[in-house]
This record gives structure tokens, sequence and C-alpha cells, in this order.
């Protein structure tokens, strides 16, 4: 009993403290930089997609190869966001010129489920790929379509 009295006129003697003042919210210091990925990191994950968009195709997985399109279409449009211009390049409007009609070419083929046309936009994709990096100045960054996967913990061939 002599416990239970202690907690109670402990929790009470607790309760009894003054609430801890809340800064207003025009104190409230503004944060002064917004986090933005390095444009290299951009445009790793966008070849990270790239990778498992081929695996997709090639196994006829077509909403995984939706997915990944919609995917580096956030990428690009990320790096278009933070990096419109990066060390006097144009990569906004790189970017569209070159990604957006490959990227159409696959959204096509993926709809009509027609993987002839799939691997022919998915060139048409690493040409363009590569026609932007030459455009940028990085004509040392080739990307061509993918002979193995690093992701063996990921199923590629559809469930259906």
């Amino acid at each position: 009993m002599k416990i239970f009295i202690a907690m109670l006129a402990g929790g009470l003697a607790f309760g009894a403290l003054p609430a801890r003042a809340e800064t207003p919210a025009a104190e409230t210091p503004a944060p002064t930089a917004q986090y933005a990925p390095e444009l290299a990191d951009i445009m790793t994950t966008a070849q990270w997609r790239h990778l498992k968009l081929s695996y997709a195709g090639a196994l006829h997985n077509w909403t995984l190869a939706e997915f990944e399109v919609g995917q580096m279409r956030k990428s690009f449009a990320a790096a278009s966001k933070h990096y419109p211009e990066y060390e006097n390049v144009p990569v906004a409007a790189l970017i569209e010129k070159f990604s957006a009609p490959a990227l159409a070419d696959l959204d096509k083929a993926i709809h009509a489920k027609d993987a002839g046309g799939f691997f022919k936009a998915f060139e048409r994709l690493n040409a363009a790929c590569n026609s932007c990096h030459q455009s940028a100045g990085r004509p040392f960054i080739k990307i061509r379509t993918p002979t193995s996967s690093p992701f063996s913990n990921q199923v590629f061939r559809p469930e259906n």
C-alpha cells in the first residue's frame, strides 16, 4: 500500500510541473537549405531503373516495365528540378529533348505488350542516354543494354 501511495504522490507531483513552453512558430528558425541529391546520384538511380526495365521487358513483365519507366521519369524530373543547368549544361532541356521521345516509345510498346517493339524502343533509349551524355560533355558515360543483373534478390519473371 505504501508503494502505491508513493507512486500516486510521485505521479501527482509530476503532473503539477509546468508544461514545456512551446516555441511560437514565428520564432522557429527557417531551414537554411533544402536537401538536393547530387546529379550523379540521381542519374545512377536512373541507370538502375534502366537495368531493371531491360529485365522486365526481356521477361515480358509489362507491369514491372511500366513501373520502371515511371520511376525513370521521376528520376529525370528530379534531375531537371534540382539541376536545370549544371556546369553550363542545360540538363533539363537535354533530358526533355532526348528522354521524352524514347520513353514515349517504350510506353507504346509496353501498353501493346510488344516484345519486338520494346527492344527497338529500349535501343532508342540507350541511344538517347548516350546522345544526352555526349551533348553534356560526358561522352565517357556510355549506356548499353545490360548483360547481367546485380538484382539476384528480385524476381523479374511475371507471375501470371
